[in-house]
């Protein structure tokens, strides 16, 4: 009889350590390394690339995470829906996603590429995307099949891009010290600076409904922004390590940022 009671003592605390590492593996983190976000508003959720998971991820409004797509990508890191379509810069090449059904639809294929990075689109279609291991931006026109490499001496390890519609300008921020932003003229591709900064390895550049700028800095783990005027930096959001692409959530003004280092997502409130 006691041995029988000790038999059925033992199941139950299998059963329960069985219970609770269920629980623990579900409470897991599922971030691995999360780069740049979009937001898909058919899904009224966040999508997030998850770059050393090799995936991507979804984030509900109300913060709970869920798998998005986890085949078929090498290093997802920018993303970016325009006209309904994901689009992914995947080391070395855009994958362009159905955001209704998580499959990959088609893909870019850019020669040469090394380590594609972040991308933007302009008002007319156009895609710029850096290529930050290989010192370069590329200029791809889907409509016409054709891609056009931007080389310059201040391309070293271009990173954030930005489009900047009311000027016709992309902002580039690279991974380097004193990193300057750069403009980058979407009427003739020139490359020019636009302002030098004090600040290291930049990474994410965001514009919020009111022009102003915000740029993340590994160097001083920051956000610093650059007000509407333009006449100076402040340091707006101070010990955030490692923050990557960020986003600019117009409906609660927020900026969507994700921590790289520490697969984190956290929202910070705009005045």
């Amino acid at each position: 009889m006691k041995a029988k009671t000790l038999y059925l003592i033992l199941i139950l605390l299998v059963l329960v350590a069985a219970i609770i590492t269920l629980i623990l593996l579900s409470r897991k983190d599922p971030l691995n390394g999360p780069e740049s976000i979009a937001f898909d508003e058919v899904g009224n959720r966040f999508l997030i690339s998850n770059t050393l998971g090799k995936s991507i991820i979804a984030l509900s409004l109300d913060e709970q995470y869920s798998p998005f797509l986890d085949e078929g990508l090498e290093e997802p890191r920018g993303i970016i829906i325009h006209s309904g379509k994901l689009y992914v810069a995947d080391k070395t090449a855009i994958k362009i996603v159905d955001p209704e059904k998580a499959v990959i639809i088609d893909t870019l294929k850019i020669p040469g590429a090394v380590m594609l990075n972040d991308l933007a689109f302009t008002k007319t279609g156009i895609i710029y995307t850096t290529d930050t291991g290989g010192d370069c931006v590329y200029v791809i026109d889907p409509m016409a099949n054709k891609i056009q490499k931007l080389t310059s001496p201040l391309l070293k390890k271009p990173n954030g891009i930005v489009y900047d519609m009311p000027r016709d300008q992309m902002f580039v921020v690279c991974f380097k010290e004193k990193s300057p932003i750069l403009s980058v003229s979407t009427l003739d591709n020139r490359i020019s600076i636009f302002k030098d900064t004090i600040y290291d390895y930049l990474d994410g550049i965001a514009i919020d409904d009111l022009g102003r700028i915000y740029i993340t800095s590994w160097g001083q783990d920051m956000i610093f922004e650059i007000p509407q005027e333009q006449n100076r930096y402040l340091p707006t959001y101070k010990n955030i390590t490692d923050a990557a692409d960020i986003f600019y959530y117009l409906p609660a003004n927020q900026l969507i940022v994700p921590l790289f280092s520490d697969n984190q997502i956290i929202r910070l409130q705009l005045e």
